[in-house]
């Protein structure tokens, strides 16, 4: 698939690297000469300097043969403007999205892909990270949940304490100890993530990546080790436009979060909109007040949305320190991640991985149907391959234990007519079956060729 990707910032840098160790061919288009030449020297890809909103410079990008273009620029106009002239300028089949702010109006309404011809569609940066933090607040223990199948699946990433007993043991020997329909798909310590075998023994304050069924989460939460309770008061720090989303979608939930800004200007402006919220006028870092609001408000889980990554770790390690039960961080450094969960953060978002997990849903990629990232750098995706209705007889004919799968992959659980279960070696593929796995980057391309 040819690529062209409009914006080589921290999102746009990011998917390009994703999609090259994918084996797409992708063009940058970046008008800071600096961020340029960096992006040339650290990826495998073509970087054009100049501006995506310019039809020339996408001709030398090669936009008369690409398959998609992603405008993942910081501005929203650029990147609407930018769809709008590739679209004009690229082949009947060329696909564009654009990434927006969740709150960008025009007219006083949100736009949405289909008032704009010329963008196939929208991804909303506050959106994206506001999902993923509603989908930890809602797990009890320590970690983050996502669920997959359309909520038949539930993907756990749960920090494992001493008290573990799954830190006592080799995976293989451990095994018992785990619900019957539930699978370590990776691990993620120190040295990133790792795709366990039986061998495997997993570590104190790795984080554990669990494809399971919902109706075992709490026995896992148990099994952790670490502390497990229910998220019902919850700080949150920074009103920017991805803390008000966050707020006005906890509302929606029946929450009635407390809301701290330092801005004066920002914090009426966000409690004249959110009605069954508290919004406090005042600096989270000042220890007294930061002190004052956990205890008056007996906080369960604050959430940081800062954007100073430094400042939003040691303002969640100082939460942390003060009682508060659940601690989600947000930070787009991923060096800090480890020390983090260490300290005890118990979750960290990134913007850049959110919007490019919603960004890579619209890359067409053969049978490959969907991904997720795990971890905090490009360590390992979980792919949901989509097996044809007219497969390969030797696809079909076999157990998973004899298919020849790549090293770097284990297939986690099968979707086969709307209902899901977690894979075995014994388990035999049907056609139209969705196939959950967990797999290095590179090997994305192999398991492609193996499932036809």
């Amino acid at each position: 698939m040819y690529v062209i990707i409009i914006g080589g910032g921290d999102v746009g840098a990011f998917v390009a690297e994703v999609l090259v160790h994918e084996k797409h061919e992708v063009v940058v288009v970046e008008p800071d000469e600096a961020t340029a030449q960096r992006l040339q020297a650290a990826l495998d890809v073509l970087v054009i300097d100049g501006s995506g909103v310019s039809p020339g410079v996408l001709q030398r990008a090669g936009i008369d043969r690409a398959d998609l273009v992603l405008a993942v620029t910081p501005v929203d106009e650029i990147n609407l403007i930018a769809c709008m002239i590739a679209k004009k300028h690229g082949s009947a089949t060329l696909r564009t999205v654009a990434q927006v702010k969740q709150s960008h109006y025009l007219g006083g309404e949100a736009i949405s892909a289909d008032d704009l011809d010329a963008v196939d569609a929208l991804v909303h940066s506050e959106r994206a990270i506001a999902t993923i933090a509603l989908d930890m607040l809602r797990f009890a223990g320590s970690g983050e949940l996502r669920e997959l199948a359309g909520g038949q699946l539930a993907l756990l990433g749960m920090v494992l304490g001493e008290e573990s007993p799954l830190v006592a043991d080799t995976l293989g020997a451990i095994r018992a100890d785990l619900p019957k329909d539930s699978i370590v798909i990776a691990v993620q310590g120190a040295s990133g993530v790792r795709i366990p075998t039986d061998a495997d023994r997993l570590g104190v304050d790795e984080r554990a990546y669990i494809l399971t069924l919902p109706k075992h989460l709490t026995e896992l939460t148990i099994l952790s080790g670490q502390p497990w309770y229910r998220v019902e008061r919850v700080l949150l720090i920074g009103l920017g436009n991805t803390g008000f989303t966050l707020a006005s979608d906890l509302e929606a939930r029946g929450f009635r979060p407390t809301l701290v800004e330092r801005d004066l200007d920002r914090a009426e402006w966000v409690a004249s909109r959110l009605p069954k919220s508290t919004v406090l006028h005042g600096d989270a870092s000042d220890p007294d007040f930061l002190r004052r609001t956990i205890e008056d408000q007996h906080t369960d889980a604050v959430v940081v949305l800062l954007r100073d990554p430094e400042r939003s770790l040691l303002l969640g390690l100082f939460a942390k320190s003060l009682g508060a039960k659940k601690v989600i961080v947000r930070c787009d450094k991923p060096e800090y991640a480890h020390l983090a969960y260490k300290l005890g953060v118990d979750a960290i978002i990134s913007k850049k991985r959110a919007v490019a997990n919603a960004v890579l849903r619209y890359v067409s990629r053969g049978s490959v149907e969907s991904t997720l990232m795990l971890g905090d750098e490009d360590d390992a995706e979980l792919v949901d391959f989509r097996i044809s209705e007219s497969p390969r007889a030797s696809v079909t004919s076999r157990p998973l234990g004899e298919l020849d799968f790549p090293p770097d992959s284990l297939v986690g659980a099968i979707v086969r007519k709307g209902n899901a279960f977690i894979a075995t070696a014994a388990s035999v593929l049907a056609p139209g079956d969705e196939l959950v796995v967990v797999c290095k980057p590179e090997a994305i391309a192999q398991i492609e060729a193996l499932l036809g």
